[in-house]
């Protein structure tokens, strides 16, 4: 599925092409800080369909939980987090867009949740959505 979105101020734009079933919440800690939410929606996408439209993005390099470089993507000036990519020495193949700034938000409702280990006790499972406690082995990093 093509998707196109933007930062909050507008000044980055991007599409990229998502596979629905990859789309997830993600309960971990740092998905939970970085959100300044509960957590975090997230969809793996192929890094080589990714394609910013407007504007460059401002990079941070953080270290997964497995311990694999992951490139923070996001706004310089609104500070919006649009996607996360593997690092240079990551086996991870895929990226990871930031579900809610895509211009699709409201068709893409997420089929997994991981990092149940870390979710918030009041917060109930999605119906429909495989838990995990951690991160499944075929999405790490």
């Amino acid at each position: 599925m093509q998707v196109t979105g933007r930062c909050f101020c507008e000044d980055i734009e991007y599409e990229a092409e998502i596979d629905p079933a990859l789309v997830g919440v993600c309960h971990c800690r740092d998905c939970q800080v970085m959100s300044g939410s509960a957590f975090r929606m997230v969809g793996a996408i192929d890094p080589s369909t990714l394609r910013f439209t407007r504007g460059q993005p401002t990079t941070f390099d953080k270290t997964a939980d497995s311990g694999g470089i992951r490139r923070m993507l996001f706004c310089g000036r609104c500070g919006t987090h649009l996607f996360a990519l593997p690092g240079n020495d990551s086996a991870t193949p895929y990226a990871s867009l930031r579900v809610s700034t895509s211009d699709q938000f409201d068709r893409l409702p997420p089929k997994w949740e991981v990092y149940c280990c870390s979710k918030v006790s009041w917060l109930e499972p999605l119906d429909g959505a495989v838990q995990c406690d951690r991160m499944p082995p075929s999405l790490d990093a």
